[in-house]
């Protein structure tokens, strides 16, 4: 069983963000017409968001000591 505790949560974190971060920078880049874009930075983007957001709710349930269930 993979245990996801507060170190590998913090590396995905960080790596997710610096994903977006460098997906951003890469998609307000002018394009170069001799260099195509061969991946979707804006899908790129999304999903490092999606991962993010992930992320900083598994920061809260490891803050907060039990898993969020929601209303009862």
């Amino acid at each position: 069983m993979i245990e996801l505790g507060w170190w590998a949560t913090g590396a995905i974190l960080l790596a997710a963000a610096g994903t977006f971060l460098w997906s951003r920078q890469v998609s307000i880049r002018e394009p170069d017409p001799m260099r195509p874009r061969m991946a979707n930075h804006g899908m790129v983007q999304l999903f490092a968001m999606i991962v993010v957001i992930l992320m900083l709710v598994h920061l809260v349930t490891l803050i907060a000591g039990e898993p969020l269930t929601g209303r009862r």
